[in-house]
């Protein structure tokens, strides 16, 4: 009587991958909604313009990046001066980040846990 012990090596890291895509898919549209609602507010467009990229992967990495791209994102991001009666303020994609980072963390460990069940 015995048991064999089969390391599917290939189909779980497969697996791990496809649930870390989906938590960080999950963790950008967060940020990218949190990011927008601190956004300054003139016309609106900097608010309509945070982007959420595609997911890639380098060196065995898999990313994806939140941002603006509109030239005067950086400056409204920066001053910490600028007055905004309209509402928003500085810091509009670092604070959320930094707010959340423990968060996403935990959602990116769950989606590897779920794939390791």
């Amino acid at each position: 009587m015995g048991k064999d012990l089969k390391w599917e090596g290939q189909f779980i890291a497969k697996k791990v991958d496809r649930k870390t895509e989906e938590a960080l898919r999950i963790c950008a549209a967060d940020l990218q909604r949190k990011s927008a609602e601190q956004a300054p507010v003139d016309t609106g467009d900097l608010r309509a313009n945070c982007n959420v990229s595609k997911l890639t992967k380098r060196k065995g990495k898999a990313s994806i990046r939140v941002g603006y791209n509109l030239p005067y994102a950086i400056v409204q991001h920066e001053s910490l001066h600028f007055n905004h009666p309209k509402g928003g303020k500085a810091k509009y994609l670092e604070d959320p980040y930094k707010e959340n980072y423990e968060t996403y963390k935990r959602i990116i460990a769950k989606g590897i846990s779920e794939a390791l069940k």
